[in-house]
């Protein structure tokens, strides 16, 4: 969405994917290469595919800025690219957050940008803390798709009462187990619930074990992943969506989710803290199933819900991708005109290419 937005902003790209994600009818604005490499898939491997490609633009000329979309997955590649090229075209990176297995390579890779754009001051505060200065970091807000409105899809859940929608990965740092917990700790408290769980992944098998030993299956509901139009049509039957994820860098889904009115309950602590407004649109807990109960026996109020959906809907309008790309697109535009600067400024040097 941020790169179909970028022409209107003033921004032509130049893209350069491997064969798997070729565009077929790019949109106005766009230039696509195809990279014909299998190693482009892993990140290992992205640079050996990558690096020759940021050589190629760089001494054709046909760029003023270096983009990458991930501080792993292409980072290296331009920064390496450049080196060789001995180019000055500045390197903007986008930054969601680091994983923790891998934060000391990235953190050292993003203190390499010439500008790191992240999406929440949760983000920010994580690029400092790993050397980045401060002023080449860039907070934009991501964006919502405003998908219309759906037909819904309330059959989806097993059982009557209150609507429960876990959507995300089935990993553990998205922490699903608090989801089929939470509707066990309902069913003690005498509250009617089921649970809806879209997405796939590893722990599948696990939460379906543990719904069978939580005495829940018959409440709960796994439906995979899901196609753009089943998800938006279960934010708009589901009465709450559980979000105990741990790591995020922003939190889209709970962006998503608000957007359509859907109060929500999420894990403290992360990024989501600003993808909601706590205590109005939705909650924030310690993400366990105890924890996450109580506050949708609260939501059980039809009153408060209603309320907090209201509030939902409105605090989601500033997701914008609009206002996102105009926001990147001034961020490059003020990082390419500082380094043409400092290049007319330095004695003896060339314009960069």
């Amino acid at each position: 969405m941020l790169l179909e937005h970028l022409p209107a902003h003033g921004i032509d790209l130049v893209l350069g994917l491997p064969g798997d994600h070729w565009v077929s009818n790019p949109p106005s604005g766009w230039e696509v290469d195809v990279l014909r490499s299998r190693l482009a898939q892993h990140w290992v491997g992205a640079p050996l595919v990558f690096t020759p490609y940021v050589m190629r633009l760089l001494r054709a000329g046909r760029v003023d800025l270096l983009r990458g979309h991930s501080v792993r997955y292409t980072g290296p590649a331009l920064l390496l690219g450049r080196a060789l090229a001995r180019s000055r075209v500045p390197v903007v990176i986008h930054h969601h957050h680091f994983y923790p297995r891998w934060a000391r390579l990235e953190a050292a890779i993003a203190r390499r940008a010439d500008a790191v754009i992240t999406v929440s001051e949760h983000s920010r505060q994580e690029l400092i803390a790993g050397g980045v200065l401060p002023e080449r970091i860039h907070v934009v807000l991501e964006g919502v798709a405003r998908h219309p409105p759906t037909e819904a899809w309330p059959e989806a859940w097993p059982l009557t009462g209150l609507r429960l929608l876990h959507v995300g990965r089935l990993e553990l740092r998205k922490q699903p187990a608090v989801a089929v917990d939470t509707l066990a700790v309902l069913r003690r408290l005498g509250v009617a619930a089921s649970l809806v769980v879209a997405g796939e992944g590893p722990l599948r098998g696990d939460l379906v074990e543990q719904a069978r030993v939580l005495g829940v299956s018959d409440g709960v509901r796994f439906v995979g992943r899901v196609s753009e139009e089943d998800k938006w049509r279960l934010y708009d039957s589901a009465d709450v969506l559980l979000f105990a994820s741990t790591l995020e860098g922003f939190g889209l889904v709970v962006a998503e989710a608000q957007s359509r009115g859907l109060p929500v309950v999420a894990a403290a602590g992360t990024a989501t803290a600003e993808a909601l407004d706590p205590g109005r649109s939705g909650f924030l807990e310690q993400p366990d199933g105890e924890a996450f109960a109580a506050r949708v026996r609260e939501l059980s109020d039809e009153r408060l819900r209603q309320a907090m959906a209201s509030r939902a809907v409105e605090f989601a309008g500033r997701f914008d991708w609009d206002n996102c790309a105009g926001g990147v697109a001034e961020v490059y535009r003020t990082v390419v005109t500082q380094r043409l600067r400092s290049a007319a400024s330095a004695p003896g040097s060339a314009r960069p290419a």
